[in-house]
């Protein structure tokens, strides 16, 4: 008998506080107001730069991190439903 463990490939995003955003790879997102815009501070783990990327949204600094951080193929598999949802209505 043979007993298979399925895992997904990539970790989806957790809210760890108000501002902030974090994978299971260590990937960090942090939401910074300057002038009134909103901006998201993308880090990718182990980068020795405060940051990688910067968007304008929550849904494309998790769609740049995804896509800087590893695997194309996996960049959906790794969101969240309803970001998934809006990203499709946005093309």
């Amino acid at each position: 008998m043979t007993i298979t463990i399925i895992t997904p490939l990539t970790p989806y995003w957790q809210h760890v506080h108000a501002d902030w955003w974090q994978d299971a790879q260590g990937n960090d997102i942090h939401r910074v107001e300057i002038d009134g815009d909103a901006l998201y501070h993308c880090h990718l783990a182990g980068s020795p730069l405060p940051w990688n990327a910067v968007a304008t949204s929550l849904t494309e600094a998790m769609a740049v991190c995804n896509r800087r951080a590893g695997d194309p193929e996996s960049r959906r598999r790794s969101m969240p439903r309803h970001v998934e949802q809006e990203m499709a209505r946005e093309v």
